[in-house]
């Protein structure tokens, strides 16, 4: 029973491997990037929002250098363009340290637009961007988002207003404070220095004979010393993550592995649909592994239907897909019927459609096809499902359109028995 149940009928049934939650520690070891090769060659940017509207800015940009030398907060709006972004970017970054030679950031529509992307071909910049749902990738930047926003908090408003106002004065706190992983200020590390913040109770009287050059040479022995701490501090980091974690299971080309929905829930949650994350599957697919990265716990999968979603994922968010075994368990087997052949066009059968969403263009439904798994699952254009019988039965079903359709029929009687000469709409079907 043991070795039926519990290794092989359990373990390839598809509704427990998307159903049950992962009780194990997050697989895979940390990987950190690489300590930079000088000040302000590699930077971090993020978007911090949407904020309460002040001053008409109701998001924040901040770029960070990943060496902890400078760190910049930009407010901004919502609709912000790539190339307004991009003047941002250069007023605040490339007039005071120059252009980098990486960045690192998020996918944010912004970094990933045609408009960018030429921008930084044109420059030379080389763009390292996160996998999907992955922020611990620009850790830099989610440092300096957590950093501002708790100080933020100290100079807000009840109403939680000005915030633009306090930026400046967040930022010389941060930039005056002393960086546990390189043991520098940001000020130190960028100036030399530290700024003085109030006056010296005993005037000094010694004479400074500090040359430029050997203020020069102090910066560069203060970045050397803080490359050194940085590394140091990245291995202490990987060490005690790995503590928490369990051994990375590796993929190759070809496997077939769930992904986790814990980031993309949402999808599965329309406004006004009762809809409780609780009840939406842990996992969907399987989905095939078309690149894979085990160095850097890196996997690219096949998601046809995933629409603008980026298809490589951290191997923290994949599951094994554990398949049946026919031989002792035949009629747990799915059977995967071929298409029909109409009028010399391949036809697949509809079983039901299972969701809407409203489209750019109007409706779209989730239609499940007979003798397929909800990994088969596509999005269909109202047009594409419109003589379907699915559809019918779809609509027929959900409570809002039930609802609307009786105060519909009930709109229409009143209006003909207060007002005979008031022609009764037609209900659709």
């Amino acid at each position: 029973m043991k070795r039926d149940l519990e290794d092989a009928y359990i373990p390839g049934c598809v509704a427990c491997q998307k159903n049950k939650s992962s009780t194990s520690k997050p697989a895979g070891p940390l990987h950190s990037l690489p300590v930079p090769d000088s000040r302000f060659s590699c930077v971090a940017m993020d978007f911090v929002g949407p904020l309460p509207e002040d001053e008409g800015y109701d998001y924040l940009l901040t770029i960070t250098d990943r060496l902890g030398a400078d760190i910049r907060l930009i407010p901004c709006k919502k609709d912000l363009s790539a190339e307004r972004c991009a003047t941002l970017v250069f007023d605040a970054w490339y007039c005071e340290n120059g252009l980098p030679e990486e960045l690192i950031s998020d996918r944010d529509k912004l970094f990933v637009s045609t408009f960018w992307r030429a921008l930084h071909k044109l420059t030379g910049i080389k763009v390292k961007l996160s996998s999907a749902f992955h922020p611990q990738t620009d850790g830099a930047s989610e440092r300096t988002n957590k950093t501002v926003i708790q100080a933020l908090r100290y100079f807000v408003d009840r109403n939680q207003e000005g915030w633009v106002k306090a930026l400046p004065h967040v930022r010389f706190c941060i930039m005056n404070t002393v960086n546990s992983s390189t043991g520098f200020s940001p000020f130190q590390l960028r100036l030399g220095t530290s700024p003085r913040v109030i006056p010296p109770l005993i005037p000094s009287t010694m004479r400074d004979d500090t040359s430029a050059k050997d203020v020069i040479e102090r910066i560069g022995l203060i970045a050397a010393e803080a490359k050194d701490s940085l590394l140091n501090a990245k291995i202490i980091q990987s060490i005690n993550a790995s503590l928490a974690r369990s051994p990375e299971t590796p993929y190759a080309v070809g496997d077939s592995v769930y992904l986790s929905t814990s980031n993309r829930r949402r999808e599965y949650m329309h406004a006004g649909g009762g809809r409780v994350a609780k009840f939406m599957p842990r996992f969907d697919g399987p989905y095939e592994i078309i690149h894979a990265n085990p160095a850097l716990s890196s996997y690219t999968l096949n998601m046809p239907n995933a629409g603008n979603t980026f298809p490589t994922f951290h191997g923290v968010l994949l599951r094994k897909f554990t398949p049946n075994d026919a031989e002792l368990f035949p009629s747990h087997e799915l059977e995967r019927p071929s298409a029909v052949t109409l009028d010399g066009e391949e036809e697949w059968l509809v079983e039901a459609i299972v969701d809407e969403r409203k489209g750019r263009r109007g409706s779209e439904y989730l239609v499940r096809y007979r003798g397929y798994g909800a990994e088969e699952d596509r999005w269909l254009p109202r047009k594409d499902v419109e003589d379907l019988e699915a559809l019918d039965v779809w609509l027929a079903k959900k409570p809002s359109r039930r609802s609307s359709c009786f105060a519909h029929a009930v709109v229409g009687i009143l209006a003909s028995v207060l007002a005979p000469g008031y022609e009764q709409p037609m209900l659709l079907s």
